[in-house]
C-alpha cells in the first residue's frame, strides 16, 4: 500500500533529520510557500510551490492532490517521525476497517518533552487515506474525514526550542485570520470574551491542565496562549471599528 509524506515548509531546504525519519514512505511531496509556482521532481520526492494567502486548509487541500498514493501522512518541517510511530504506521496502513488515524503530537523544548498544558495530550488527525475527505478552516485547520478514525500511540515528536520568538512572530498573522474565522462562525467581538477568554485560556493551560508541573516552559507557554487569545479579540474590535 503506496504512503506519501506530505511536508509544509517555507523553505525547501528541510531538516535533514525529517527527511531521514520518513525514509519508510514512498513519495515525500514538500510543499513551499511564497516561490514560482514550479514543480521539482526527483525520483521520490516532488517540490511544489504554493503562497499561503492566509488560508493553511488550502495549501493543505492543494498537498492532497500532488501525489497519488493511498495513504498521506502530514508532517511540518519541525517534526520528527520515530522509529515507533513509523513501525505503528507500517500496521495502520494495512487496516481496511479505517479511514485515518489520529497521532500524539509530542512537542519538546530543549530535549524537555512538555507533558501537561492544553497540548500535553493533543492528538491530530494526520494520517488518512488521499480521497476520504478535505481540511476546513484557514487557520487552526481540521481534516474532515469520511469513515472510522483511529488513534495511534507512538509521538509524533515537535521540537519547539524557539517556541517564545516564533509564537510571537505568528501572533499578527494567525490573529488577523482567526478574528476573521471567528466572525464566520457566529462568534462576534465582545467585551466579555476581551476579559474573561484570556484569563480563562491561562488558568486552562497553568492551572487545570497541570501546566504548572512543566516548570518555567510550562509558564511561558501559558502565558503565550492567553496573549493569543487577546491578541485575536483585539483585532476582533479592530476589524468592527
Amino acid at each position: 500500500m503506496k504512503t506519501a509524506a506530505i511536508v509544509l515548509t517555507k523553505s525547501p531546504q528541510v531538516n535533514h533529520l525529517l527527511l531521514e525519519s520518513l525514509s519508510f514512505v514512498d513519495e515525500i511531496v514538500l510543499i513551499v510557500d511564497s516561490a514560482p509556482s514550479t514543480a521539482i521532481l526527483t525520483p521520490r520526492q516532488k517540490i511544489y510551490f504554493h503562497p499561503l494567502n492566509n488560508n493553511f486548509a488550502a495549501q493543505r487541500n492543494f498537498a492532497l492532490k500532488k501525489t497519488k498514493a493511498e495513504w498521506v501522512l502530514f508532517v511540518d518541517d519541525d517534526e520528527y517521525v520515530g522509529t515507533e510511530l513509523r513501525n505503528e504506521i507500517f500496521h495502520a496502513i494495512d487496516s481496511k476497517e479505517f479511514s485515518g488515524f489520529r497521532l500524539h503530537r509530542q512537542d519538546v523544548v530543549y530535549h524537555q518533552p512538555l507533558l501537561h498544558g492544553e497540548t500535553g495530550k493533543i492528538k491530530i488527525l494526520r494520517l488518512a487515506r488521499r480521497h476520504s475527505g478535505r481540511f476546513v478552516r484557514p487557520v487552526h485547520e481540521t481534516w474532515k474525514v469520511g469513515g472510522l478514525v483511529g488513534d495511534l500511540r507512538s509521538p509524533l515528536y515537535h521540537a519547539k526550542d524557539h517556541f517564545v520568538s516564533e509564537f510571537i512572530s505568528r501572533l499578527d498573522q494567525y490573529g488577523q485570520i482567526d478574528s476573521q474565522t471567528l466572525i464566520r462562525e457566529g462568534k462576534p467581538f465582545s467585551w466579555f470574551r476581551l476579559f474573561i477568554f484570556p484569563l480563562a485560556k491561562f488558568k486552562l493551560n497553568y492551572f487545570l491542565k497541570r501546566g504548572f508541573l512543566d516548570g518555567l516552559v510550562g509558564l511561558f507557554l501559558a502565558y503565550l496562549m492567553a496573549v493569543q487569545s487577546l491578541s485575536t479579540r483585539i483585532f476582533q474590535w479592530e476589524n468592527k471599528k
